[in-house]
């Protein structure tokens, strides 16, 4: 009668397929938290791009952009550590061709027990592949928020933004 075991080559066998499957998720869960680590305006977007969704994904920070999280179909995910911290100055706008600049207000949003938090910025890519579009003013810089097929581009200033979309405006216009 032969008994029936496993060899030591298939035990190593799947020791190593084991470690394989390991290696590779911890590879991604390290890119993954790459990129949460550079978090910045000009890579939000892209950070965002990364989260399975089905209707939505937001970035939303409240009490005074102290506190920032991401929001996948309406639920929060995952707290993010805000890179907003050393801004003092943080204001958000939208662009109207017929009025210029308007300043932006964010929704407030409320928690489980209906308490609202005042929203200081959000930040949101729906299933359809559009998303948010504003401009967002910091102290030193401006970036011009577009949507989904134009990069976040960097301005010197909130006056900068204005003048290349109202050149840009007029190109479309002639």
């Amino acid at each position: 009668m032969q008994k029936k075991a496993f060899t030591l080559i298939e035990l190593l066998l799947v020791v190593v397929i084991i470690g394989v499957i390991y290696g590779l998720v911890i590879n991604s869960m390290q890119r993954i938290n790459d990129k949460e680590a550079s978090l910045s305006f000009e890579t939000l977007p892209s950070f965002l791009e990364t989260m399975y969704q089905q209707n939505s994904v937001a970035f939303v920070c409240i009490d005074n952009c102290r506190e920032c999280a991401v929001y996948v179909d309406g639920e929060k995910v995952k707290e993010v550590d805000t890179f907003m911290d050393e801004e003092r100055v943080l204001r958000f706008w939208r662009f109207d061709a017929n009025f210029g600049t308007q300043e932006l207000r964010f929704t407030p949003i409320f928690d489980e027990d209906d308490r609202e938090f005042d929203v200081c910025f959000r930040y949101e890519i729906f299933k359809d592949g559009s998303s948010s579009e504003m401009i967002i003013e910091t102290e030193k810089t401006s970036y011009d928020y577009r949507g989904p097929f134009h990069k976040v581009v960097r301005f010197s200033s909130l006056q900068a933004v204005e003048d290349n979309r109202q050149d840009e405006l007029q190109e479309v216009l002639q």
